[in-house]
């Protein structure tokens, strides 16, 4: 036991380092000293101390400061920072209590409650507490407090001591200082040095100071007081440079300290919060929110719409926006002097101002609520019922909806109950005050509300005007009610006329220079309810605070709540967050009901004598600048002329002002009286969202719309109807809509849904669109998902799809690419537009834009039946089988083919096959396939259609092939390379150097193009595989016979029975013997399979099975006990656990479980290939795919039959050595050359001199054996 004791107290004795100064570091850490006194830890025992004074290296190790290493004869590492030693002798803070009822003494608290007369009051989590001390401020967790000399520590524990101020004054630069009562300057090489006096006025000439209150007479070398007295010109010394370690302290210090709670200190129930730090002095003059002159002086404007501070009271601010002069005398501008009838005295220069300080202390100022009335401070401006203002006795209060009553911030109004509650309970609430008048300053106008406003976003300075640039945007003219000219840059006085040319201002008396503008600051979000009423479209609007809603004749009424819901009724509204019961009259939420509002009329808006803000509006999305006009680019977007109702030119590029002509060949716009250079279009600008219900009319087609918030329906004629709703539900008998989310029950009437029924709405009649006087904004559209831009021409595509050609009512080209203007002849073969006049080169078509989804009915199927339907504007018609095809023509007559189709009001002359009526004939139309209607919720596994004829699997893509014919890419949205063989995965490149598919991250290997499935075969195929498919994903022949996976079905011409080749959709040649592999072509002569330049030897087909599988074959690779595989292969375990068959001997088996390598190559999965690095080079070839079906012995012989009684083995080729006889070449798949005498390995090409060189177009899929002859330097071999 007395061990176990002596341990514990050792332990207790390094438990922590104590510094001299009180402060303790952890166990183990090292205390470092600053110059100023402090400690911090070092986090090593016995530490070095670097003379940075920020870090620390182990012990036996010198810090090295330049390098910010710690070095010794051995090692090298990095020095570390160093921590802030812990202080373990800080006060505790103090716990407040709860405010209490009155008592005669006490102290009132804002809230109304009460504390002891030697506490303070201070604001808790959500009420008023009382700190047992005077002056307290409130810790973060809202509990406890400290006294005002000290600050909380971060856990509200404890209260630390705040540090006396250093005794030195801060430079700009942050970097230097100087002493005590003197002033920082600049110096001419842009350093820093002290003026010996306290405030001192730093002289232009960069060398000298003045004292305060004094002006600098650089050239008479003194300093003239304000009274005129001469004074001595003092001379600066050099600023102090700090240290860095003593910056590092400081925004150290400046961080723990904004970590900490805001101090509030707070006397006899007046709280002040306020930064760390001194307070500021009261006695500034504020000139707005963010700048103040010292006390004694005044605030004066600069030219710019700032301030800047004369050092005078109550002064006179002189014209020139530079001097000033004493009050009671007025400025000569001409004599730089202030006159008054005893005589005149020398102006007096401004100083700059100071910006305001955030105090975060009750700032004595009040709270404006708009231009004219404010409430007091530490109180909340709240909207009356009339639209006017009432003041709320508390900060950040939250208003309730009676417009009477108030609650603290953070607490919910219960109107029903009067009270003010949130999860802790409830408390009375507020009764609100009178608002007052706001007082005037007398100083030049320091509110902010004095700027003159250009729009919603920039203002100029009180005292000037806004003027438009020639972007469309604002600048200031520094003159009140301004004339504005018409070079966008500057402005002359009120009553003055520009005169551009001369650059002056002219008036009947005379003339003088003009002014240049200058630029418009941002509005200020001012965090007071915004006073602007809420627009409901240019020309009415509703009070701040409230809604716009639509009347039932589409025009606009206010409800006197914020962001309010509109009820159905047209006539009533709901708070936010509520339902609308239309049947009760009330609002509704799950906490329960009141009644409901009516509302109430809107105003005009009032004209702002400002030139008009609104922009012109291109389309949808894109908008030009007040006075420009909308212009239409070569590729059917907008740009923006910088003139008022101009005339747009043919180059897509220019615009001309109204009532000229474009000489486009000239560049200038002409007229009568002559010629001015044209002008070139602006971008146009994107309108932004304004959060109020959109304003404009919902358009139904090109030529008619219905009012914003209804829905468009069709008629029983194909017309359109309106029904009064938004994105509402078109009853099927075309009469009658209901709301979003019911259904419409014709028999009764009604519209239903889960909750009840309420009657339907009568549809109403639509309205023509009215011309814009912009060339109208809507696209062409070319099917249901494609469209054209405005004044362009859809022209169908080589494969079927649109582009899109910028003319109007152009010629599409027969070449599926260009076309030509409107009257003109597409001449293919010179690449030209004819016409009797002559040849203009043609045009190139753009790609189509994917019309987005409207909201409007139209994007609706037609369905045939339950299962099937064709696209929007087609017309089902039964096929010759009695399903379903769709004809591309809305209303459309199917013909008596069952294949063709003719416009709605036409004949089919199944004879001429084409289209006629009394006007003349015209080409039919095919029919297309039926699409099935998608389950709700269930994918579709759908083939992709190339044809009538031809479709490939679901997730492939149609690929034309050599023969002009289809091919199936098993991949997505594929790439189809071009030499009709290969194709690439979506985003790819084919590369056909390396028969790759590239991109900036990955290749891989090409795919091939299959051959598509017709519409039978896939039938019958998908009949086989759902009878036979679970036989281990064997390949059915019909419904007795299979496949082994990964081969072919062929018939055997001899045995009329089917036959297998060992490839997978291979080419069953007409022999009826032999196969070759997909895209090659039997050739019967040579008796071998061509492709191009590559010609192999052909397969011998053997024997199908019938299903299921036959026994295993005691003579295969055995894989375990019971499993084997096939000779010349490996066996290599599946990711399921199983074995799988890999087609190579003595293979590596691929680490994902589902490839293999040849022997002596590694597996690189990340690039799909086997590599083999040998001296300077490296062999790449394709993964192999490793067999998932269960391994079983192959069939009887595994000898190739190369015919005539002749075999080779497996793993060799036959090649002929006459025309009689054959020969083995031991390459698998190899190439048997024209000599017969040699071969090359798959992939090479018998070349000159027998050798062998690499093939162009090799299928690298269709090799599955890589025993390449490297060694022999690429020789050929002998058979």
């Amino acid at each position: 036991m007395l061990k176990v004791t002596l341990g514990l107290a050792l332990v207790t004795l390094v438990a922590c380092s104590q510094c001299p100064n009180n402060e303790v570091c952890e166990a183990g850490q090292t205390c470092c000293q600053d110059p100023t006194g402090e400690f911090s830890c070092c986090p090593f025992h016995h530490g070095e101390c670097c003379e940075d004074h920020l870090h620390c290296c182990p012990e036996d190790m010198l810090c090295s400061v330049m390098d910010s290493m710690c070095i010794n004869a051995t090692h090298t590492l990095l020095f570390v920072e160093r921590t802030p030693a812990k202080r373990t002798d800080l006060p505790k803070s103090f716990r407040m209590i709860p405010s209490l009822p009155a008592s005669e003494d006490d102290i009132t608290c804002p809230d109304g409650s009460f504390c002891p007369a030697e506490f303070s009051c201070l604001l808790m989590a959500s009420s008023y507490g009382c700190c047992p001390v005077a002056q307290g401020l409130v810790c973060s967790d809202g509990k406890h407090c400290c006294a005002k000399d000290h600050e909380c520590s971060a856990d509200s524990n404890s209260c630390v001591k705040l540090k006396e101020p250093a005794e030195a004054v801060l430079c700009g630069n942050g970097t230097s200082e100087c002493p005590v009562d003197t002033t920082c300057c600049g110096t001419e090489d842009g350093q820093w040095a002290c003026c010996p006096i306290p405030k001192a006025v730093c002289c232009d000439d960069k060398i000298h100071c003045c004292p305060e209150d004094s002006v600098c007479d650089v050239e008479g070398s003194k300093c003239m007081s304000s009274t005129n007295q001469e004074l001595p010109m003092w001379a600066k010394f050099p600023a102090r440079l700090r240290a860095e370690w003593e910056d590092h302290k400081f925004v150290e210090s400046r961080a723990k300290a904004e970590l900490t709670t805001t101090r509030q200190i707070t006397t006899a129930g007046k709280q002040m919060t306020t930064l760390p730090g001194a307070l500021p002095k009261t006695s500034d003059v504020p000139c707005n929110d963010t700048a103040a002159c010292p006390d004694e002086s005044t605030c004066c404007k600069t030219k710019e719409g700032g301030w800047d501070c004369c050092p005078l009271p109550e002064a006179v601010c002189c014209d020139d926006f530079i001097h000033c002069c004493p009050h009671g005398t007025t400025c000569n501008v001409a004599a730089g002097s202030c006159d008054e009838p005893s005589g005149s005295q020398p102006w007096f220069e401004k100083l700059p101002v100071k910006l305001i300080r955030s105090q975060n202390v009750a700032v004595t100022k009040d709270v404006p609520c708009d231009d004219t009335v404010a409430c007091p401070d530490g109180s909340t401006c709240c909207k009356t019922q009339e639209g006017g203002w009432a003041c709320c006795p508390l900060p950040e209060a939250v208003c309730c909806d009676d417009f009477i009553h108030c609650c603290p911030h953070g607490k919910t109004c219960n109107t029903a109950a009067g009270k003010c509650e949130d999860s802790s309970g409830s408390q009375p609430w507020f009764e609100k005050l009178p608002v007052k008048l706001i007082r005037s300053q007398n100083v030049a106008v320091t509110q902010v509300h004095s700027d003159v406003p250009c729009n919603d976003t920039a203002a100029c300075p009180d005292g000037s005007t806004c003027c438009k640039t020639k972007e469309g945007g604002w600048d200031c003219c520094p003159l009140p009610e301004a004339v504005c000219c018409d070079d966008f840059i500057h402005c002359c006085p009120h009553g003055t006329t520009c005169n551009v040319a001369a650059g002056s201002c002219d008036e009947p008396s005379g003339s003088q220079p003009w002014f240049e503008k200058l630029p418009v600051k941002l509005i200020r979000s001012q965090n007071v309810a915004v006073t602007k009423d809420v627009p409901c479209d240019d020309t009415v609007a509703c009070p701040d605070g409230s809604t716009c809603c639509k009347t039932q004749e589409g025009g606009w009424a206010c409800c006197p709540l914020p962001e309010a819901v509109c009820c159905d009724d047209f006539i009533h509204c709901c708070p936010h967050g509520k339902t609308c019961n239309t049947a009760a009259g009330k609002c509704e939420d799950s906490s329960g009901s009141q009644p409901w509002f009516e509302k109430l009329p809107v105003k005009l808006i009032r004209s702002q004598n400002v030139a008009v803000t609104q922009d012109v509006p291109c389309n949808d999305t894109a908008a030009c600048p007040d006075g420009s006009t909308c212009c239409k680019t070569k590729e059917g977007g907008w740009d923006c002329c910088p003139l008022p109702e101009a005339v747009c030119c043919d180059d897509f590029i220019h615009c001309c002002p109204h009532g000229t002509t474009c000489n486009v060949a000239a560049g200038s716009c002409d007229e009568p009286s002559g010629s001015q250079p044209w002008f070139e279009k602006l971008p146009v600008k994107l309108i932004r969202s304004q959060n109020v219900a959109v304003t404009k009319d919902v358009p139904c087609d090109d030529t008619v719309a219905c009012p914003d918030g209804s829905t468009c329906c069709k008629t029983q004629e194909g017309g359109w109807a309106c029904c009064p709703l938004p994105e509402a539900v078109c009853c099927d008998d075309f009469i009658h809509c209901c709301p979003h989310g019911k259904t419409c029950n014709t028999a009764a009437g009604k519209c239903e849904d889960s909750s009840g029924s309420q009657p339907w709405f009568e549809k109403l009649p639509v309205k023509l669109i009215r011309s814009q006087n912009v060339a109208v904004t809507q696209d062409v559209p070319c099917n249901d998902t494609a469209a054209c831009p405005d004044g362009s021409t859809c022209c169908k595509t080589k494969e079927g799809g649109w582009d899109c050609c910028p003319l109007p009512e152009a010629v599409c080209c027969d070449d599926f690419i260009h076309c030509c203007p409107h009257g003109t002849t597409c001449n293919v073969a010179a690449g030209s537009c004819d016409e009797p006049s002559g040849s203009q080169p043609w045009f190139e078509k753009l790609p189509v834009k994917l019309i987005r989804s409207q909201n409007v009915a139209v994007t609706k199927d037609v369905p045939c039946d339950d299962t099937v339907a064709c696209p929007d504007g087609s017309t089902c018609c039964k096929t010759k089988e009695g399903g379903w095809a769709c004809c591309p023509l809305p209303e459309a007559v199917c013909c008596d083919d069952f294949i063709h189709c003719c416009p709605h009001g036409k004949k089919c002359n199944t004879a001429a096959g084409k289209c006629e009526d009394s006007s003349g004939s015209q080409p039919w139309f095919e029919k297309l396939p039926v699409k099935l209607i998608r389950s709700q919720n269930v994918a579709v596994t759908q083939d992709v259609t190339c044809d009538s004829t031809k479709s490939c699997p679901d997730g492939s893509t149609c690929c034309k092939n050599k023969e002009g014919g289809w091919g199936c890419c098993p991949l997505p949205e594929a790439v189809c390379c071009k030499d009709h063989i290969h194709c690439c995965p979506h985003g790819t490149t084919c590369d056909f150097v390396t028969l790759t598919c590239t991109s900036n991250t990955t290749s891989v290997p090409m795919t091939d193009i299959n051959q598509p499935s017709t519409k039978e075969e896939q039938k019958q195929h998908r009949e086989v595989k759902d009878k036979v498919g679970k036989y281990n994903s064997r390949v059915p022949c019909d419904l007795q016979t299979s496949c082994p996976d990964y081969t072919t079905c062929c018939l055997i011409a001899k045995t009329n029975k089917w036959g297998c080749c060992p490839l997978p959709n291979a080419v069953c040649c007409t022999d009826g013997e032999h196969c070759c592999p997909a895209n090659y072509k039997c050739d019967v002569t040579r008796v071998s399979c061509i492709r191009g330049d590559v010609v192999i030897p052909w397969y011998n087909k053997m024997s199908a099975q019938s299903t299921p599988a036959p026994s295993l074959d005691l003579g295969a690779v055995e894989c375990d006990e019971q499993m084997s595989c096939s000779a010349d292969s490996t066996c290599c375990h599946l990711s399921t656990g199983e074995w799988g068959c890999c087609p190579l001997p003595e293979a590596v088996c691929c680490p994902d479980q589902e490839h293999c390598c040849p022997k002596g190559y590694r597996c690189d999965l990340r690039r799909r290939s086997c590599i083999k690095t040998s001296w300077l080079h490296v062999e790449k070839v394709p993964l192999a795919h490793i067999d998932d079906q269960k391994p079983q012995s192959s069939v009887t012989e595994n000898d190739i039959q190369c015919g005539g009684g002749h075999n080779c083995k497996d793993s060799e080729t036959c090649c002929p050595t006459s025309k009689t006889t054959w020969g083995c070449c031991p390459s698998p798949k190899a190439v048997c050359c024209d000599d017969m005498k040699h071969c090359c390995p798959a992939g090479y090409k018998c070349g000159a001199g027998g050798t062998c060189t690499s093939a162009v177009g090799f299928d690298w899929n269709n090799w599955d054996n890589w025993r390449v002859f490297f060694s022999k330097n690429n020789r050929a071999i002998t058979l």
